[in-house]
């Protein structure tokens, strides 16, 4: 069991490197974008739109790379007064609703994102460029987040079974 959630930790945190190369690309693109408009007086179309479109894939592939550090925000003012076994009892309780939001995202991003594809579907703006590798992220980031949740669930349910160390 510890050597597949290492390999899912390892599949989170190797995903989330991944991603975190398109954090520059939008810093640049934004650059540019203000650069061409505010200087230049010459806007692009596409820049904005590139930039909105980049920064979902980060957010949508991200989620598990930012459970795996605990960095997801959450109500802190209760939570971190508490004992590791109470907090790991409070998270393996609310797994099941994230288990449910997940797997409903999952489904019903699958099914978006098949009939997208099946249509080559664009976004239909002046720059018009495709948007189903976008929505082929959503139940792709989903299952990544539902995979780094079960990993991070089995750690919590030992905490809780076996005391404060685990």
């Amino acid at each position: 069991m510890i050597k597949f959630l290492s390999v899912i930790d390892a599949i989170s945190i190797w995903s989330g490197n991944l991603v975190s190369a398109i954090n520059p690309i939008v810093v640049i693109l934004v650059v540019y974008e203000i650069i061409r408009r505010f200087v230049f007086n010459a806007a692009t179309i596409w820049a904005n739109e590139a930039t909105v479109y980049l920064s979902a894939l980060g957010y949508l592939l991200g989620g598990a790379y930012s459970h795996y550090y605990k960095a997801h925000v959450r109500v802190d003012i209760l939570y971190t007064k508490f004992s590791l076994r109470t907090r790991a009892l409070l998270d393996v309780i609310t797994f099941f609703f994230l288990f449910i939001y997940l797997g409903s995202l999952i489904w019903i991003g699958s099914v978006y994102a098949w009939e997208s594809v099946k249509v080559l579907e664009k976004t239909g703006s002046p720059w018009n460029p495709p948007i189903y590798p976008l929505k082929i992220a959503i139940p792709l980031g989903a299952t990544l987040l539902l995979l780094q949740s079960l990993a991070n669930f089995f750690r919590d349910l030992r905490v809780v079974i076996r005391g404060e160390n685990g």
